[in-house]
């Protein structure tokens, strides 16, 4: 593995596909939580991969980790954000119907 020179197609497509990856995670998460086991295996296989293609890209030049760790602490960050607004959104909703 080495520091070489930062190509940003390669960083845009790793930072794209970790999005994606982020967001498949958390709905595994979900899908795991409601027990839909076919979303689930579905959903598993994509993120492996992603995961794989990702792998090949980095492995290139190791400063390719920098576009996937932004993209993991973006992507969590703002899934769980949208996360609890659609949940807020959703028992706001609930108790209006009481």
């Amino acid at each position: 593995m080495q520091f070489g020179e930062v190509h940003i197609g390669t960083w845009i497509a790793l930072f794209v596909i970790t999005l994606l990856y982020e967001a498949l995670a958390v709905k595994v998460v979900l899908a795991i939580e409601r027990l839909q086991s076919i979303l689930v295996a579905n959903l598993s296989v994509m993120l492996g991969a992603m995961g794989m293609g990702c792998v090949v890209l980095y492995t290139e030049d190791a400063n390719n980790i920098i576009p996937i760790l932004a993209a993991t602490w973006l992507g969590n960050y703002y899934i769980v954000e949208f996360e609890k607004k659609k949940r807020a959104k959703e028992q706001k909703k609930s108790e209006n119907n009481h």
